[in-house]
């Protein structure tokens, strides 16, 4: 299969008539076009989607309703007509498909999908192919189920990874989808209904068995448990059921998030830049206490000088009287030997008592020394004024004033350039989130995350209706076995079609579990093969499947590899896709949107080369952050059979046109 040409009018951002040719020559079968984002890439995706099956999705794979796929635009304009052409080739065949969305003449404003009349024309050939037989016609190329593997969106990569961690609901989904691809689902359906046809006939028996002599208790308790199993049962569908539709409402939360996303960020960085300016005004009001304490204290500054030269005359003056007092001291300290030596009249060193004519030279020696205590007229009180007078010329002089103004005004000059800087980006954030509800975005948020722990409570409330289950079959399998063991038992002939139900039920399960293994291997090895090609590691020796089909990097001893980088898990994820792909379906278009957010220039280009080498087409949605044009497109440019480019009219309106790269 081929994709010739896609035609768009009025199809989200694309006002009026656009158009893509697709390059058929299988030597030049890659289409680029480039696009920043928010321009209109993922709406090309949805435009093909939308064309074959009439769905479209947003974030988080929330189907998008009809209303909001036509440009809004052209809806101020008056033009509510929106449709998608898609022609292609598969099989020999021409086809040109076209799904139309027009305005009810009743509705003057569409708000709801309802307000639409949606109407699909295909045409194969020359002929027109009736409307009840234009799905299963488009079923036969691009079934629904697969157009995960074509339409690839690679933002969603990471969802992939879910399939390595056991009991992940979302690795689930994504498990039944890779199912469905892979063809399983029929073999479910068969089993579904043989045990649709098994609980009729064990109700029936339990029935039948009701008045059997003997086995009155047995079909009692089988009845007991076939009640409750579908009570169970019924609370497995309803908790289901919520939790579909909680996760649809968390979803259409998020995605309504996601649009206003930079809106929270900015009311959440005003919030931080106003609480600055409140911090800095409070700093700017203490230092202007500051200063103004500082200027009473201006005048030392006027009288440092007098100051300093007060403090070297009582500097001296304290020396002076320090020496003063060590002297009268010691003078007092000899006066006082010599007056104990009169007083005993014997010789302080000896012991022996002097004569008369010692006596009267140390009575003359003690005068003199008490003359010259005398003469020495300072004392402690004169010592502790000069040095408390010191303290306070030391204290005056502690600190030049003008110093501390000087350093006050430099930290508000600081703070003032900071607080100019701050009310520019205030003012900045405060035309972002302008016109935008931030207690709605906020009330919003705690919802989506009230609704999170609601699924948390939910999934713990489905395993355990679900082990209740298990439990359930088990005990009706053991009654079941009880029954057949009596003879009275197997005479009924609902007991008969409960054994013919329960070995084909099993028959069932066995072929499930053998086609899913076979189908897995032969991903891994697809997969397997994909990965060699697509990573820069060689030393690694291929990848290895789980029951969940997710994927583990394999070293070259075998081992598993446990810490895997992000680029690596993209390439795992892109290896999975493409061994799926080339499983599940014959080789087609792929058509892969933002396909190298987490690669690096050697994987880009591993994949750039190995591509194109198994699709029929190959077109990549690209922003200038994947792609720097043309030296990236190198490698390929053999191959590349056309490019586009998105442009921006304005913020709800994008045209495409064709380039030369």
């Amino acid at each position: 299969m081929k994709l010739l040409r896609l035609s768009m009018e009025n199809f989200m951002p694309y006002k009026g008539k656009t158009s893509i040719v697709f390059p058929t020559d299988e030597r030049r079968n890659v289409l680029i076009i480039f696009g920043d984002n928010m321009r209109g890439k993922t709406s090309l995706l949805n435009a093909i989607r939308w064309g074959f099956y009439e769905k479209a999705l947003g974030r988080h794979l929330r189907e998008l309703p009809l209303h909001e796929l036509h440009n809004k635009e052209a809806g101020d304009e008056g033009d509510w007509n929106m449709e998608v052409r898609i022609e292609f080739e598969a099989d020999g065949h021409q086809y040109n498909l076209l799904r139309r969305a027009t305005k009810k003449a009743i509705v003057a404003r569409p708000t709801r999908p309802e307000d639409f009349e949606v109407e699909v024309l295909l045409q194969k050939d020359s002929l027109l192919v009736s409307g009840q037989n234009v799905a299963s016609e488009i079923n036969r190329y691009v079934p629904e189920q697969v157009s995960r593997f074509f339409l690839f969106d690679g933002e969603l990569l990471q969802e992939y990874e879910e399939l390595l961690i056991e009991g992940s609901e979302q690795g689930k989904a994504i498990k039944l989808a890779i199912e469905q691809v892979l063809g399983v689902p029929t073999l479910i359906n068969g089993r579904t209904d043989v045990g649709t046809v098994l609980r009729a006939a064990q109700k029936q028996q339990a029935k039948d068995l009701a008045h059997v002599s003997g086995l009155e208790n047995q079909a009692k308790r089988q009845a007991e448990l076939q009640v409750t199993l579908d009570s169970q049962e019924e609370d497995l569908a309803r908790l289901l059921s919520v939790l579909t539709d909680k996760k649809r409402e968390r979803g259409k939360l998020e995605e309504e998030l996601d649009k206003v996303d930079a809106v929270h960020r900015a009311k959440v960085q005003l919030d931080s830049v106003r609480q600055r300016q409140k911090d800095i005004l409070t700093q700017q009001n203490d230092l202007d206490a500051e200063r103004l304490s500082l200027m009473r204290d201006a005048w030392r500054d006027l009288l440092r000088h007098k100051f300093e030269v007060r403090r070297a005359s009582l500097l001296e003056e304290r020396n002076r009287i320090s020496r003063l007092m060590e002297r009268k001291s010691s003078l007092q300290s000899q006066a006082e030997g010599l007056r104990d030596l009169l007083e005993t009249e014997k010789c302080p060193t000896c012991g022996q008592r002097g004569n008369l004519e010692d006596r009267e030279k140390y009575g003359s020696e003690l005068g003199l020394l008490e003359v010259q205590v005398r003469e020495i007229e300072v004392t402690d009180d004169d010592l502790s004024e000069v040095i408390q007078r010191l303290k306070f010329v030391d204290k005056m002089l502690s600190a030049s004033v003008a110093h501390k103004l000087e350093s006050t005004s430099a930290q508000y000059r600081k703070l003032d350039v900071e607080l100019t800087k701050l009310d520019n980006e205030s003012d900045r954030l405060e035309e972002d989130v302008r016109g935008f509800d931030t207690a709605e975005i906020a009330r919003k948020r705690q919802l989506r995350d009230g609704l999170l722990r609601e699924e948390g409570a939910l999934l713990t409330d489905i395993n355990s209706v679900r082990r209740s289950i298990d439990t359930t079959n088990n005990q009706l399998a053991m009654v079941a076995r009880a029954l057949h063991s009596m003879p009275q038992a197997r005479a009924s002939a609902s007991t008969s079609l409960v054994n013919l139900a329960t070995s084909v039920e099993r028959v069932f399960a066995e072929s499930i579990e053998k086609l899913r293994e076979k189908l897995r291997k032969h991903v891994q090895e697809r997969a397997s093969e994909a990965f060699q090609e697509l990573t820069t590691q060689k030393t690694y020796s291929g990848l290895e499947i789980n029951a969940n089909f997710g994927l583990k990097i394999l070293d070259e001893t075998g081992a598993d590899v446990a810490i895997r980088s992000a680029g690596a898990e993209q390439i795992v994820a892109l290896s999975l896709i493409d061994g799926l792909a080339r499983t599940g379906r014959s080789a087609g278009p792929v058509v892969m949107d933002t396909p190298f957010g987490r690669l690096d220039l050697k994987h880009r280009d591993n994949i750039l080369k190995y591509l194109p080498t198994t699709t029929s087409q190959l077109v990549l949605l690209v922003h200038g952050g994947e792609i720097r044009r043309p030296r990236d497109l190198d490698p390929i440019s053999q191959r590349i059979g056309g490019s586009y480019e998105i442009k921006e009219v304005n913020a709800r309106h994008s045209k495409i046109e064709r380039i030369n790269l």
